[in-house]
């Protein structure tokens, strides 16, 4: 027997780089477009082609979610209700549209509106890649936040998001930054102004084979603060950031589609008060794998939070306790979930979301289940000459 010592080196080079690639998926950083969300879609897409063109447009979510939780960090509770947005689209040209409208948001089971809130947007797309938004924002996805950072319950639950918002993509490199104001005050006001901040980016550091690396980043934050108010307490600013690492192998299967592996490591700052706060920052490490087939997902994920917290993030994920009077210092974390969405028809969904989670420092187990069905259409009017 002989031996090809160049296709036997060709070899070796090959299996080390695999080997490299699937060590940096493991040990790597965050990849925060995993958050098995796809289908929280609202926002009506751009359509550079309708210039004086009114659209009728109609958003719509419907939801029902019931959390078994036992935790330290949450109590249990079932959500179920809906929201509906009506709204005017109309483009005076083809890089600007304007949306006017409304925002109504009930509870099921209760006689009064959670909020009734009026719905305004201006989008200015100067090129194909960057698109400028004032006014409400597209928070398509939760901005491709994970988890820990961004409730999901918070597309379902919270008034739409508003204030300002950038976004670039391209081929090889995507960017989101937002400022969601959240309380506007005067001067006076017994409250502190609030606003929420982020950027995600993604850069990819190659795509070849069906197969993709690349590097998220995602930096967040929500600020509470003023000159003008009486409200009594010092500013205070929580901030986190997450760099990342993923790896994505696209499958020619019947049943299989998809493959990632994405690992992390997140820090968390906040307002040192010497009452809950004892300390200034906190970190959190997360690693997931997901299976996409044609049946649903799969993504078995580890969390473990040292004395970490970000306030719009799950609660199962933080370290501060579900009572908000104690920082509690480790939570360690399992999370089996299996996601299914079905496209009945072009941007309306169906979607199932199960969700098991154990605590291995507790040893206590947990479950949520969310059934959702999210609708959005439009019908063209007419076209203004």
């Amino acid at each position: 027997m002989t031996f090809d010592l160049k296709k036997l080196k060709y070899l070796r080079l090959q299996i080390r780089n695999q080997f490299i690639i699937s060590l940096f998926s493991f040990i790597g950083l965050q990849a925060i477009g995993q958050n098995n969300y796809h289908f929280f879609k609202y926002y009506e897409p751009f359509k550079p082609d309708s210039t004086g063109n009114f659209y009728l447009a109609v958003d719509n979510v419907n939801y029902f979610k019931n959390n078994e939780y036992k935790s330290e960090f949450a109590t249990g509770y079932t959500l179920t209700g809906a929201w509906l947005r009506p709204k005017l689209v109309y483009y005076p040209d083809e890089k600007l549209r304007m949306e006017f409208g409304g925002n109504v948001l009930k509870y099921n089971g209760r006689d009064e509106y959670y909020h009734l809130s009026p719905w305004f947007n201006v989008h200015y797309q100067p090129t194909e890649k960057i698109s400028m938004i004032l006014g409400n924002l597209n928070a398509d996805q939760n901005h491709n936040l994970p988890e820990f950072l961004y409730d999901p319950e918070r597309f379902l639950t919270s008034k739409p998001e508003s204030g300002l918002q950038a976004k670039y993509n391209s081929q090889r490199f995507t960017a989101d930054l937002w400022i969601d104001w959240q309380q506007f005050i005067v001067k006076g006001d017994p409250f502190k102004e609030r606003f929420a901040f982020g950027v995600v980016a993604n850069w990819k550091i190659f795509e070849r084979d069906n197969s993709g690396l690349s590097i998220p980043l995602a930096f967040y934050g929500l600020h509470q603060g003023g000159e003008i108010d009486d409200a009594p307490g010092l500013a205070q600013s929580f901030i986190s950031v997450t760099p990342g690492l993923s790896f994505k192998k696209n499958v020619s299967d019947k049943i299989f589609k998809e493959w990632s592996l994405n690992s992390g490591f997140s820090l968390s700052t906040y307002p040192k008060d010497n009452l809950v706060f004892k300390e200034s920052k906190g970190w959190g490490f997360y690693a997931n794998g997901t299976i996409e087939t044609r049946l649903g997902g799969l993504t078995l994920a580890y969390w473990h939070g040292h004395q970490y917290y970000t306030p719009q993030g799950g609660p199962l994920y933080q370290n501060l306790s579900k009572t908000g009077t104690n920082m509690l210092p480790e939570n360690k974390l399992l999370n089996l979930k299996y996601h299914y969405y079905h496209e009945i028809i072009p941007d309306t969904f169906f979607g199932f979301v199960f969700d098991y989670y154990y605590n291995s420092l507790t040893k206590q187990t947990m479950n949520s289940e969310g059934l959702y069905l999210i609708v959005n259409f439009g019908v063209r009017t007419r076209r203004v000459k």
